[in-house]
């Protein structure tokens, strides 16, 4: 039987990505139109929810709900492309650090060294030196989505690689590992058919945690206005907006922040659900 938080966590993250992503279609109104007629621009202004509204109407007069549906496009895709990258580099560390024993020393080294950085101020570092650069180079959306991709996954690869090479610290003594190396398998095939099936449980937990992080630090990246340019809305980014009103239109910030939320809550229980699923160990807990 599955796990019941595995079960809540997959249906409210479920949930959630079919909204942002049907978002255009649940509720077609454009996030960015801003009425250009100047009377008629400041009376929509910071309106209450209401039927035209469901959450109201931010300081330029642009609909909540739609905003707040295609943060969630960006904010969602931010932490699931950095996770893939963030467990594709840990992964492929933590293998090469358990399986060659001539590596070990040097890459955990390298981890050790990559923990100790402070992270926030590391990637407002990173996201200031090269920002523009990217905009440049790859456009002014594509090019702050990469950047704060990579700097998101760069930063986040280490405790999946210590998870994966005590995996592989572990598996390497067993006797089909040993049996493989006697028929003659090679490292390589040995990785790949042997060590790589068996860390795919405590990685895919491990990548769980990996999306909540990264949508989390993204958020506080665009809180404090280092993230997404103002036009490119993320929930980080509308809180960082309705900061200034938050004492006299508090959903501003309620509505960004409850989705943050619910995401990194859903994400959670998912990797406390699938660890429990996975390790026989705890299924009766």
């Amino acid at each position: 039987m599955a796990d019941a938080r595995l079960v809540a966590g997959l249906a409210l993250l479920a949930g959630l990505a079919a909204a942002v992503a049907l978002g255009p279609w649940l509720w077609p109104l454009d996030p960015t139109f801003i009425d250009p007629d100047p009377v008629r621009m400041l009376a929509a202004r910071n309106l209450p929810g209401s039927a035209a509204h469901p959450l109201g109407t931010d300081q330029l007069g642009r609909d909540l709900l739609a905003r707040l549906l295609q943060g969630g496009r960006i904010s969602l895709a931010v932490g699931l492309s950095a996770m893939v990258l963030a467990v594709t580099l840990g992964t492929a560390v933590g293998v090469l650090a358990g399986w060659v024993r001539g590596l070990d020393g040097l890459l955990m080294r390298l981890t050790d060294a990559w923990l100790s950085l402070p992270l926030l101020p590391l990637l407002l570092v990173l996201l200031m030196l090269f920002r523009d650069a990217a905009s440049r180079a790859l456009g002014p959306e594509a090019g702050p989505f990469i950047l704060i991709v990579a700097a998101l996954g760069l930063t986040a690869w280490m405790p999946v690689a210590r998870l994966a090479r005590a995996e592989v610290l572990s598996l390497r003594e067993r006797d089909f590992i040993r049996a493989a190396q006697g028929i003659g398998a090679r490292g390589p095939r040995i990785i790949r058919h042997h060590l790589l099936p068996n860390l795919a449980a405590p990685v895919l937990v491990a990548a769980t945690l990996c999306v909540a992080e990264a949508i989390l630090l993204e958020s506080v990246l665009s809180f404090l206005g280092q993230g997404f340019p103002p036009d490119f809305p993320t929930w980080g980014s509308l809180l960082h907006e309705g900061l200034d009103d938050i004492r006299s239109h508090p959903g501003r910030v309620l509505w960004p922040g409850l989705a943050i939320t619910l995401t990194v809550l859903a994400v959670n229980l998912l990797g406390e659900g699938l660890r429990r699923q996975l390790d026989p160990r705890l299924r009766d807990l």
